[in-house]
């Protein structure tokens, strides 16, 4: 898979799965793999055909990155194995994470916007639904107060729920979602390099 071998004037804004496929010369089932597992950004629209829109700045990307660190894009053991459509998340143990790094991470992702959030604005950020924000902050996933019937959730908190097993294990994720978890990776190997 080499960025040179591809005509990238050729290749439209939007892809599906089976044009990655042939791009990246592999299979369906590890296309659906880099797809599902979150290492190639994309819309998943939740049909049950054609679920899956890519960008090619993303394909790009992931193609550059594949080539520089193959190791981190290696299919897991058992994944052509497994039956049904069924996928495990693979992050919290292909990148090491740790939890002082990623609350430094998530601050500053974050540090543009304020200390306090509406719903409406943690919706907008994170790509989930306001019902799904709501639950979290029903369910005592995410500490928040009410203002005049609205929930709003202090940014300190919300980090804290970034960070947690519950919110990197979501198995439906959104796009800024799949790409803060991948963006983590390459912060963190920039943060060391400027540390040297």
């Amino acid at each position: 898979m080499k960025t040179n071998d591809i005509d990238w004037s050729k290749v439209p804004d939007i892809l599906a799965r089976e044009q990655v496929r042939l791009l990246c010369h592999c299979s369906k089932r590890t296309a659906l793999y880099y797809l599902k597992s979150g290492k190639l950004p994309c819309i998943y629209s939740g049909k049950k055909t054609r679920c899956y829109k890519i960008r090619k700045e993303d394909l790009m990307a992931f193609i550059e990155d594949w080539e520089n660190h193959p190791e981190f894009y290696a299919v897991p053991e058992g994944w052509y194995k497994e039956s049904g459509r069924t996928v495990r998340q693979h992050y919290s143990s292909e990148i090491k994470i740790d939890g002082e790094d990623l609350h430094e991470y998530y601050r500053f992702l974050l540090k543009e916007y304020p200390d306090v959030l509406e719903v409406k604005k943690v919706s907008e950020i994170t790509g989930y639904g306001i019902p799904v924000i709501s639950r979290w902050c029903r369910t005592g996933k995410v500490k928040y107060f009410s203002i005049r019937a609205m929930n709003m959730i202090p940014k300190i908190y919300l980090i804290d729920f970034f960070c947690s097993n519950a919110f990197r294990t979501i198995p439906r994720k959104s796009e800024w979602h799949i790409s803060s978890l991948q963006n983590y990776r390459r912060w963190k190997y920039l943060d060391s390099l400027q540390s040297k």
